[in-house]
């Protein structure tokens, strides 16, 4: 434990601490901002053993008493023109060039800077910037006030006790009064048609207090979109009490998500949910083509949700007991809450309802119509769908009272009877419906299994009758291959063929080009020459042969035919005549035939 400037806090008893953040531009986390009452920021560097300061800013007029104005200053804290808080912006290049370029640049602390938005208790909001070296003799830059749209007749309250600048894209800034109103704005640039004449009634208007410290017109808004009224306490006697209780609300920040923050005060301890983060950051990241140039109206539809965790005061006339100190742990996320009564708390965050994710037909503004039962099922997941459901409005805090506190019978039988009310109205009814979903989404999921399961038998008809269409087809195929490929072996042999005769008929024309012969090759040539003119002779002469044949061919058929016309005529005399030398003939013939016989016999043949 260390203490911070211990002689400069003694000797101004009057002085109080308004707000600490440790400063994130910092490279060792060792910087620490303090907002005084005096109107200053303090920063002081803790990485030694004795915390130094290194910068004080000035944010304006000190509320301090002095010989020439004291009857004036006390007005300057009940008119709220004095910072009640602070929270730092995301970081924002300083504008400085660095003349020297290349590879040789080395990174420049002062290069960037961490705006802080300082919140004044009239709800005014500046942006002041300054580097966080010690050495720099730069004064710190103040803007402001931001105007705030759409303008409103109170400046959105008159009793702003905490700001909170959540580091999403882009920044969204939170600012709490003491009446419970939390007002949720969009940290943007302001339109280049602004009124340039109220800027310039705005700049004359600061210099006239004569400030040792810059000020300059603002170039960014805040734009208001959604604001939250939080329930301090249950409020079980609210028709006893004319008055509506305040009490200053703090603002902490979640380390485990950016779209969701805590408020603690008097009363106890909220949980907020800005869904429109998430869908924020979805339309700031998204593609062109997906999402028009203008924000969806769906967007701005979704509200945030508050839940009440924790409650320390049922009625007006329960003592007291404010939220001394909150902090979150990570893995697993929990919430660890410091009571008035010296016990601590801790919630499990992870078993808080989580934000739903955005939407992707509400992103993108296509809206498609959905006539198919399953399409409708399918539309968003089963488990979001029900959490949707299960999501309450009013959420029933934990009591813890403080050790003074004696409730009475009366309250306890209203506060029974509220929980009951509430069980009844936003937990059992919604356990109700979500079993009816169930229900019908099992009806449908049965429904779609029988449909499922006719379709599974008729393809596997289909399969079968397939698997018979394949079985033919390759069996043709099979054919087919077989055709081919004998059609592909013919081809082949055929081109083998052709490709020797070509072959030998090249070498052929080589061989009669070659200029030189040997002498066979001579010897050779003469006797193919010779060969070849035998063969002309040879097939003179078989040409005359056969023109010959042919011609005793024509003449002996004409002979024939000449013989057959002839008409051939024997006399008796001529008949007896030839019998008679037949017969003579025959005789001789027989005499002939016996000495041919007998002259065998002799020889012995």
């Amino acid at each position: 434990c260390r203490i911070l400037d211990e002689r400069f806090f003694v000797c101004s008893p009057h002085l109080e601490v308004r707000q600490v953040r440790w400063h994130p531009g910092s490279r060792t986390d060792s910087l620490l901002l303090v907002l005084t009452s005096e109107n200053f920021l303090r920063l002081y560097e803790t990485g030694s053993n004795e915390p130094q300061l290194q910068q004080v800013w000035p944010l304006g007029r000190q509320p301090t008493a002095s010989l020439s104005s004291g009857p004036r200053l006390p007005f300057l804290v009940g008119l709220g023109e004095t910072a009640v808080d602070f929270d730092f912006a995301p970081p924002v290049p300083s504008g400085k060039e660095d003349s020297k370029g290349g590879a040789s640049r080395r990174f420049d602390p002062t290069a960037i800077v961490w705006p802080v938005l300082v919140l004044r208790g009239n709800g005014d909001v500046y942006w002041v910037t300054s580097p966080v070296t010690s050495h720099t003799s730069e004064k710190p830059i103040v803007h402001g006030p931001l105007s705030m749209y759409p303008p409103a007749d109170d400046n959105y309250g008159v009793d702003a006790c905490s700001i909170l600048c959540l580091q999403s894209v882009p920044p969204v800034v939170v600012i709490a009064t003491c009446s419970a109103t939390l007002y949720h704005c969009v940290l943007l640039t302001c339109a280049e048609d602004d009124d340039e004449d109220d800027n310039h009634d705005k700049r004359s208007s600061w210099s006239q207090y004569g400030s040792t410290y810059s000020l300059h017109t603002p170039d960014i808004a805040l734009y208001v979109f959604e604001s939250v009224e939080l329930e301090l306490g249950l409020a079980l006697d609210d028709d006893n009490d004319d008055d509506t209780y305040t009490c200053p609300i703090y603002l902490h920040h979640d380390s485990w998500t950016v779209s969701r923050y805590f408020c603690t005060h008097d009363t106890g301890v909220h949980m907020m949910s800005l869904p429109f983060i998430l869908h924020l950051e979805e339309f700031s990241k998204g593609n062109d083509d997906i999402f028009p140039d203008s924000l969806p109206f769906e967007l701005l539809d979704q509200s945030s949700s508050a839940e009440y965790l924790i409650c320390t005061r049922t009625s007006s006339s329960s003592p007291l007991s404010p939220i001394l100190g909150l902090a979150i742990t990570s893995l697993p996320s929990t919430l660890i809450i410091l009571l008035a009564s010296g016990e601590v708390v801790s919630l499990n965050l992870l078993s808080t309802p989580l934000l739903l994710p955005p939407s992707v037909p509400e992103l993108n503004g296509r809206k498609e119509e959905t006539h198919s039962p399953l399409k409708v099922l399918l539309k968003e997941p089963f488990d979001v769908h029900i959490k949707r459901i299960l999501k309450h409005n009013v959420s029933q805090p934990i009591l813890k009272l403080g050790p003074n506190a004696n409730p009475s019978a009366q309250e306890c039988m209203e506060l029974v009877s509220r929980t009951t009310q509430l069980f009844r109205e936003e937990y059992f009814q919604r356990h109700d419906r979500v079993r009816e979903e169930i229900e019908r989404r099992v009806r449908t999921l049965q429904t779609l299994k029988q449909h499922q399961l006719q379709e599974l038998e008729h393809m596997e008809q289909e399969k079968l009758k397939l698997k018979q269409t394949a079985e033919q087809l390759a069996e043709k195929y099979e054919d087919t291959k077989d055709r081919q490929e004998e059609i592909t072996k013919r081809q082949d042999i055929g081109y083998v063929v052709f490709v020797c005769i070509r072959a030998e008929h090249v070498l052929r024309l080589v061989n009669q080009q070659q200029p030189v012969l040997s002498s066979a090759e001579k010897k050779l040539m003469q006797d193919m020459k010779e060969f070849k003119d035998k063969l002309k002779e040879y097939q003179k002469a078989l040409e005359q042969v056969k023109a010959k044949q042919n011609y005793h061919k024509v003449q002996t058929e004409q002979w024939v035919s000449d013989q057959k016309k002839r008409e051939l005529y024997l006399g008796q005399n001529h008949m007896n005549t030839i019998k008679l030398s037949m017969s003579q003939m025959t005789n001789e013939i027989t005499d002939l035939m016996k000495m041919v016989e007998i002259s065998k016999h002799e020889l012995g043949l």
